[in-house]
């Protein structure tokens, strides 16, 4: 007798999660922050989302590069996690307590619930959730923005970016 697991499922940014008890989940997308499309091509993440991670379930998460843990991540419905903000500065959409908001070609990212965001490319605001905070630049050039209070990361290769996806 074989027994069915329940995809892993929690509300809000989650703190130090372990991806062992993703149950449910695979990794589809993985690069480090400075990670940056060239000059008129697309950027990888936009083309693994087409391809790759193509579930109804994305968790967008980070973790400096080997570490066990993610440091910060998120899990919504695929049509939540990917809401078109383009380039309003105000905009989030609200699913399964976090802040979503996408752009393929301004930023994307979540923060805690109905926080407010000001996206001058990615989130810049600092306030008492800034911790619960992730954006990525999907735009030609860019790469990786922000993860928690640490800022600006575009260039960094000891911190990773990952998408898992599940049904």
């Amino acid at each position: 007798m074989s027994t069915i697991r329940e995809t892993y499922w929690v509300s809000g940014p989650i703190l130090n999660l372990d991806p062992l008890i993703l149950s449910g989940w695979s990794m589809c997308y993985n690069d480090k922050y400075a990670v940056r499309s060239a000059s008129g091509s697309k950027f990888p993440i936009t083309d693994s989302l087409n391809y790759q991670c193509n579930k109804q379930k994305l968790l967008l998460a980070c973790r400096p590069v080997g570490a066990p843990t993610f440091t910060l991540a998120a899990m919504g419905m695929r049509s939540d996690v990917l809401f078109n903000c383009r380039s309003a500065e105000k905009c989030t959409h609200l699913a399964n307590g976090v802040g979503w908001y996408y752009s393929s070609t301004h930023s994307w990212g979540f923060v805690n619930g109905t926080d407010s965001v000001f996206r001058d490319k990615c989130d810049k605001l600092t306030d008492k959730n800034s911790n619960l905070r992730l954006c990525w630049q999907p735009a030609v050039g860019e790469g990786g923005y922000r993860r928690g209070t640490a800022k600006p990361l575009n260039y960094n290769s000891t911190w990773e970016r990952t998408i898992w996806h599940a049904n």
